[in-house]
Order: structure tokens, then sequence, then C-alpha cells
């Protein structure tokens, strides 16, 4: 429990387990999740600069309750910015943002990523575009 706090880099401590129970349904099944990234995330592989800038943007907006000019703030972008690289993640994903389900996948597709280190290698600590 108190590892899969760390790598959600969850703000607060974790009291109870009971917090975390979605985790485990989504790491149940590790190959499926796998897939998941692969097929969801993996097109951002072909971004300038590699996923991971990308996959930070994702995660801020996720983070931010899907509010632009908050994961712009939270990303030091202007709105602008964010907005071109949310285009630029639906060119390259073929996803939509303002549709529930492609917003259900990428989302649960971030956080699976960061769950087991999604892509092998990539500095996602880092929002650089």
């Amino acid at each position: 429990v108190l590892r899969v706090g760390e790598r959600m880099e969850l703000p607060e401590p974790v009291l109870h387990a009971e917090d975390l129970l979605v985790f485990p349904v989504l790491t149940r099944d590790r190959q499926a999740m796998y897939d998941l990234m692969d097929t969801v995330l993996g097109p951002l592989e072909e971004a300038r600069g590699g996923a991971g800038p990308l996959l930070v943007t994702l995660r801020e907006y996720f983070e931010a309750g899907c509010v632009s000019a908050e994961a712009a703030r939270r990303l030091n972008l202007s709105v602008r910015a964010l907005t071109y690289r949310l285009e630029r993640i639906r060119t390259l994903t073929g996803l939509d943002l303002s549709d529930s389900l492609d917003r259900y996948s990428l989302h649960t597709a971030v956080i699976g990523a960061r769950l087991f280190g999604w892509p092998r290698g990539a500095r996602t600590e880092q929002a650089a575009g």
C-alpha cells in the first residue's frame, strides 16, 4: 500500500488501505494494463522529445480535474501551449479528451504508467516540451 502511494505521489500520507482500493483492480491483470498503456500511450513515443513530456501533461491535466487553466498553471505553461499539447496528444493517439470513454482510457493508461513506470527509462518528471 505504501509503495502504491509513493508511486502515485499522493499528496498526503495514506492511512487506510481502502483509500487505494482502485489500484489493486488496475494492477490485477498486469498484461492487460501493459496492453492498454502500449495501445493508448504508445503513439506518444512518436512525439519529438518522446512520450515523457506529453505524459506529464496528461497527468497534470487529470490531476487538475481536466481544467485547462489549472493544468497550465501547474505546468508553468500558457493555456494556449497546454491546448497545443492536448491537441498533439489527440493527433497522435486518435483519442479525444472531450469524449468520456476516450478520457477514461487515457486516464487509466496514465495511472498505469505511473504504477508500472511506463515507458521504461522515460523521465516523466520533466515537463519540458
